[in-house]
């Protein structure tokens, strides 16, 4: 197994439509982690998998607004509903990609949706943005286009299946609360039991 630290790479898959992916960049923000930000199209990601989303099964869908608003509060995050939802994120992770992945773009979009609860679909709003205002021919580009589908397929190929995800070498971590397992992989002291681990992933559906 390869030896990770702290300044080892770490792929953040992200989507603004994605409220946990929220909730991970307010700590991976103030973080000193060597963060490769990553936008990818959730739903083409989910589709993949042929699954649902979370949104889609309206039990879970309720369950995930308390587990949300909840923690949001726990940790003092603003946390308010989007004036449309779900809305066409695929601008805005354009401009993230336009704009390289700078922390400072991505900050001010997922604040516009998350935190003053506007509509980050509408192409208006994004281009009022400060840090956007610029980025509009870059992130309309067929090349930028191209890119935001290559994100997705090599999130596919790295076996993400929702966001938020973190991916250091092989090893992914998913949702915001993955933040302690993280760390603790990232220190040399991951408590997963890699024979419990095997044993698990062969022995199940075993008759």
């Amino acid at each position: 197994m390869s030896h990770h630290t702290t300044s080892s790479k770490i792929k953040f898959y992200f989507d603004f439509l994605s409220p946990y992916s929220y909730l991970a960049w307010t700590w991976v923000r103030e973080s000193d982690l060597n963060i490769e930000a990553v936008p990818v199209v959730l739903a083409q990601v989910i589709h993949h998998y042929e699954t649902k989303g979370p949104a889609e099964i309206e039990p879970k869908r309720n369950y995930l607004w308390k587990h949300c608003l909840r923690s949001a509060k726990s940790r003092n995050i603003p946390f308010v509903m989007p004036a449309k939802l779900p809305f066409n994120s695929s601008l805005a992770l354009r401009m993230a990609i336009a704009a390289k992945g700078d922390f400072k773009v991505i900050d001010a979009l997922f604040r516009t949706a998350w935190e003053k609860g506007l509509d980050l679909g509408d192409p208006e709003i994004i281009l009022n943005l400060p840090e956007c205002s610029s980025l509009d021919e870059v992130a309309s580009s067929k090349e930028c286009r191209r890119e935001l589908k290559q994100n997705v397929a090599q999130a596919i190929e790295n076996k993400v299946f929702g966001t938020p995800t973190f991916l250091v070498g092989e090893e992914l971590f998913w949702g915001d609360d993955s933040k302690r397992d993280l760390f603790n992989f990232l220190r040399g002291e991951d408590l997963l039991d890699q024979k419990q681990f095997k044993h698990f992933t062969e022995s199940f559906g075993r008759e």
